[in-house]
């Protein structure tokens, strides 16, 4: 499964102490297709820093439901049971 999106952040070394400039950047991000998250559901966010480019990684995928046993067989999310009205 390929990732929702992937930004690569360069260190700003223009960056002096007391200005408001963030300490990562990039200003020639383009998105390759539509990425549209929807309320409620989870994703998967990681960032890493890249020592040899002086650079920070960012990935986002959608979450992935998590297998059972060794089986494949993806755990569902409990459902709640439906509240029953008992009368007194």
């Amino acid at each position: 499964m390929s990732a929702l999106m992937r930004m690569r952040l360069f260190k700003n070394k223009n960056r002096e102490p007391g200005d408001n400039k963030p300490p990562y950047s990039n200003s020639n991000f383009t998105v390759q297709e539509r990425v549209v998250l929807e309320p409620g559901v989870s994703y998967s966010v990681g960032l890493w820093r890249d020592e040899k480019n002086d650079s920070l990684n960012l990935r986002l995928d959608e979450k992935q439901q998590q297998m059972q046993g060794g089986g494949g067989t993806p755990v569902q999310p409990k459902q709640q049971e439906p509240e029953v009205d008992i009368p007194f």
